[in-house]
């Protein structure tokens, strides 16, 4: 894992900004006259872009253990904060699903040209498609409910009013379940990520996604902090926010299971003062194995798409326009899909991950 630099940043929001511009532009001047050199040169910028946020990612400082983590341990525990800060969200993630999203519509519209009738019907037809396929996206990837338990724990740290418990950060776990599957002959695989944390002869799991689980163990695995809890934990169902918050300052925030928490809930209230903490470092989010899925379909759509830009729809036979465009689409579509199939695959380069598995009763 590397980490995250204003040049990846940079380069990554300008190759977002790139797409979307080309996106927009075929809407916003649709009936501008062949070739379209503002959409090419656009595509262009966003391809070098992107290629260059990729070599910097891969150039960038790797995320390293902190420095604290060798330190000799402290005579007393530090107090806890009373700042808790929120887990940041992945803009450059959501926008770039956004734009995989709005490309085959986009497409459509591009192949209409100035078409009658059918044109439109299609348009409104993956339109309706697009808007539905965001929504289902929206809520399978939604945070709400996990944002809002992490709001309570950080609004009762504020008061000063938390549980906490004394804990070592251990190593990153894979969960596999497996169950039955719809059909026949199938197996359905569900994933579960978590840091294991230490605390006497036991352990604490804090589930979190892959890529945080994953640098919490690299950058904070061996030390000790408090894994803190919220005054108001009878007030929440299922399982309980918490957050690790390092000697260091470093915090990260996940779901615990209520059970495992439990024992540690009806304590006094540990001592809490103004302390300064901050989010884990950010870590550069190219991954070769998806983003060379997702970066090639898109690139290839570019290239399926470049003739109707630089004839025009209107100068091209109708079903060779609709052809390169229903083909870009499926280019685009297709390499989102395998790019994000294996995402849900691969486990992040850096920490030794424990790997376990576990089947339904039903089939075990």
């Amino acid at each position: 894992m590397r980490r995250s630099t204003l040049l990846t940043r940079a380069l990554g929001g300008a190759a977002l900004l790139c797409a979307a511009v080309a996106l927009s532009l075929v809407y916003v001047r649709h009936d501008a006259a062949a070739p379209r050199w503002d959409i090419l040169a656009t595509l262009g910028a966003a391809a070098v872009t992107a290629g260059a946020w990729a070599l910097a990612c891969r150039t960038a400082p790797l995320l390293g253990r902190t420095p604290s983590a060798a330190a000799q341990r402290p005579a007393s525990p530090p107090p806890l904060p009373r700042r808790l800060p929120l887990p940041a969200r992945d803009a450059g993630r959501a926008t770039g699903t956004v734009l995989l999203g709005l490309t085959p519509l986009v497409l459509t519209r591009l192949a209409a040209g100035s078409g009658g009738v059918l044109s439109g019907v299609l348009i409104i037809l993956v339109l309706v498609l697009t808007v539905k396929t965001l929504l289902f996206a929206r809520r399978r990837v939604s945070e709400a409910v996990g944002r809002s338990k992490f709001r309570v724990l950080a609004d009762d740290a504020a008061r000063g009013e938390i549980r906490a418990v004394r804990v070592r950060v251990g190593e990153p776990v894979r969960m596999r379940h497996l169950r039955r599957g719809d059909k026949p002959g199938e197996l359905d695989v569900t994933q579960y990520h978590w840091i294991v944390l230490h605390e006497g002869g036991r352990e604490i799991r804090l589930s979190n996604s892959p890529d945080e689980a994953a640098r919490a163990a690299l950058h904070l695995g061996g030390q000790e902090g408090w894994l803190c809890w919220p005054e108001r934990w009878k007030l929440i169902d299922e399982e309980l926010p918490g957050a690790f918050v390092a000697d260091g300052g470093e915090v990260i925030m996940g779901l615990t299971d209520p059970d495992e928490a439990h024992p540690y809930l009806d304590g006094d209230h540990p001592a809490t003062a103004d302390r300064a903490v901050r989010r884990l470092p950010r870590t550069a989010k190219f991954s070769a194995a998806v983003h060379t899925r997702i970066l090639g379909g898109a690139l290839l759509a570019a290239l399926l798409a470049a003739p109707v830009l630089y004839v025009g729809p209107d100068g091209m036979p109708p079903l060779l326009d609709w052809l390169l465009c229903a083909l870009a689409a499926a280019s685009v579509v297709m390499g989102g899909l395998r790019g994000m199939g294996e995402g849900t695959r691969m486990l992040p380069e850096g920490p030794a991950w424990s790997v376990q598995e576990e089947s339904d009763p039903s089939i075990a």
